[in-house]
């Protein structure tokens, strides 16, 4: 599912998203000049990162590699699918869907190989950070705050995600940064970052939460009350709950006039 391409965007939108980022960087900036520490949790997939691109280029991948086999992925590949993005959904079946690839043998094909290497080191370079993402972290960053990568890609890809930030130009590797990851890769991302939660508590006051997953955002408003829980309006499952009252839509990091 993608919001933020079924959701109108006013000028008056764009206002509350300022005002709320703005806010974020002054709390930040205020609680630095009276010495005390400060915590913004950041999740990356859907959040700091659009990793469409990294599925259209494993599609493209996958429709050379299976040529004979995948008729019907070749000829939605070569059709559109690396020129729109707006095709590549949150999931490999939905995506499919919308191509128009129908086929059982070829869907269960492209599934199959598409999980093999989407969640692996090598294709994280494709992500493409949203936009404003990486002034606003680093802002958040120069004003006193430890930036936390709460993610729920695991360990396994932990080389390839710290490669990806620091290409970037994300502060990443030093210190005020933290990057926590799964320790397997089958485990809930909810149950994850809630059991990172009393451990984030130790280390400072989390003042502002970033997330894509309505489950996510509700869990993590919950465990964090007072701080800005911000919503990124780009993709989630299919089956999410409805946002908690309290959390606020934002479609990017941009802070514009």
């Amino acid at each position: 599912m993608t919001e933020a391409l079924t959701t109108t965007w006013t000028q008056d939108d764009q206002q509350r998203q300022n005002a709320h980022l703005q806010r974020i960087l002054d709390r930040i900036q205020a609680k630095t000049s009276r010495q005390s520490s400060s915590l913004a949790i950041f999740d990356l997939d859907g959040t700091l990162f659009d990793n469409r691109p990294r599925t259209a280029y494993i599609l493209r991948q996958i429709a050379d590699q299976f040529e004979a086999e995948l008729p019907q992925l070749v000829q939605a590949v070569d059709g559109h699918v690396l020129q729109d993005l707006s095709l590549i959904q949150y999931g490999p079946l939905a995506t499919l869907d919308l191509l128009g690839v129908t086929d059982e043998r070829e869907r269960e094909l492209v599934t199959e190989q598409w999980a093999k290497r989407f969640f692996t080191d090598e294709y994280q370079r494709f992500d493409l950070p949203l936009p404003g993402a990486k002034s606003f972290v680093s802002q958040v960053y120069e004003a006193g705050a430890t930036v936390i990568y709460l993610t729920g890609r695991d360990v396994g890809m932990l080389v390839g995600l710290t490669e990806t930030l620091r290409m970037c130009g994300f502060p990443v590797g030093v210190v005020g940064t933290m990057t926590m990851t799964k320790k397997d890769f089958n485990e809930d991302d909810g149950i994850f970052k809630e059991s990172v939660a009393a451990y984030l508590d130790r280390l400072g006051e989390v003042v502002a939460i970033f997330e894509n997953e309505p489950a996510n955002s509700n869990l993590l408003q919950k465990l964090f009350p007072g701080a800005v829980s911000m919503f990124l309006l780009t993709q989630h499952r299919n089956d999410a709950p409805p946002l908690a009252d309290g959390i606020v839509r934002i479609r990017d990091f941009r802070i514009s006039g």
